[in-house]
């Protein structure tokens, strides 16, 4: 059920789901509406531009869904809800919670998503140091446009399950989470315009991983501590903008997994040639755009394999075998 009016929420009962949307006038949600839906599990509030807390009860901690939207006022953890442990599966926390500066994981050990964007204050996520539960459920994790953004949890995320991350728009983070390469379930990374990022986490990226989006991350270099070479799970690779230590990719250091199915790579001020890139016999797309010092392809052939070749906006590159150009466009 959908209410815009404070008089409408008073008169809910019964419910299993509820969204509250463009209701100006309401600064807190009575007891009366949570003790009278003690089913409720899914509850959606969007745009209440003047919520400020939610009933001081007990009656959150039955939620399945918890999903906030531009509800900048409202204080999400009280320090008495700080106290709970919540059911939640699936957190999502955008352009709300001013009030937020600190996420302590530990009270959501149920968590399948957890989704946090444009929270204006929010520093870093935790878990409280001498906790041994894990959040054993949680698949899938996005924090972006979080300026302020700055660490995750001390020892990395207790997370055997976790199987995408996707970490975008954070001005000031140095540090992915520590301990990547032991998330033996992570299939997906995505690592967006994070431009104080200076370095991976030691020991690298998780073995299993299939698909790593990496861009806008200018002071990132590509080095031995990624270890690409190892990631024989890996299919998709994009890397965009930073990385102005790669000249070529037959170092030792930066060498690609040889079963990359689709490899896109974009804004690599330094890359001049593209040689080391006939052992990925697997590839079908490759695509390069915005390398201005590029000069040349491989002397060899490009992988056999090869279905789609895109260059564009390489202005040094002057193609030297049109024939075989041809043949892969």
């Amino acid at each position: 059920m959908k209410v815009s009016e404070i008089s409408e929420l008073m008169e809910v009962a019964g419910l299993h789901s509820l969204k509250i949307e463009e209701c100006d006038a309401l600064e807190f949600i009575p007891e009366e509406v949570m003790d009278g839906n003690p089913s409720l599990q899914h509850l959606y509030i969007i745009n209440c531009c003047s919520l400020k807390s939610f009933p001081q009860g007990h009656s959150l901690t039955a939620l399945k869904i918890l999903y906030i939207q531009n509800c900048k006022k409202l204080e999400f953890l009280t320090p008495a809800k700080r106290e709970h442990q919540f059911a939640l599966e699936h957190l999502c926390i955008g352009s709300s919670c001013d009030s937020m500066i600190v996420l302590p994981l530990h009270l959501f050990r149920n968590l399948i998503s957890l989704s946090i964007w444009n929270c204006a204050n929010l520093e870093s996520l935790t878990i409280t140091e001498g906790i041994q539960e894990k959040l054993t459920f949680l698949e899938a994790l996005e924090i972006r446009d979080c300026p302020k953004l700055v660490s995750f949890p001390k020892g990395g995320f207790p997370t055997p399950n976790l199987s995408s991350i996707w970490i975008s728009n954070c001005k000031i983070l140095v540090k992915l989470p520590d301990q990547l390469h032991t998330l033996g379930s992570l299939r997906s990374m995505f690592i967006n315009n994070c431009p104080e990022l200076v370095s991976l986490p030691e020991g690298g990226l998780p073995f299993m991983l299939s698909l790593l989006c990496v861009t806008s991350c200018e002071k990132l270099n590509l080095g031995s501590e990624w270890g690409l070479h190892k990631l024989k799970y890996l299919r998709q690779l994009e890397i965009e903008g930073g990385c102005k230590n790669v000249k070529s990719f037959t170092e030792d250091n930066i060498l690609l997994p040889c079963n990359l199915s689709s490899l896109r790579i974009s804004g690599l001020s330094n890359l001049r040639d593209l040689n080391g890139l006939q052992h990925l016999t697997a590839l079908k797309t490759l695509e390069i755009s915005c390398c201005n010092k590029l000069q040349s392809l491989p002397e060899e052939d490009l992988p056999s394999s090869l279905s789609s070749l895109c260059i564009k906006d390489c202005s040094l590159l002057i193609p030297k075998h049109p024939n075989k150009r041809k043949r892969l466009v």
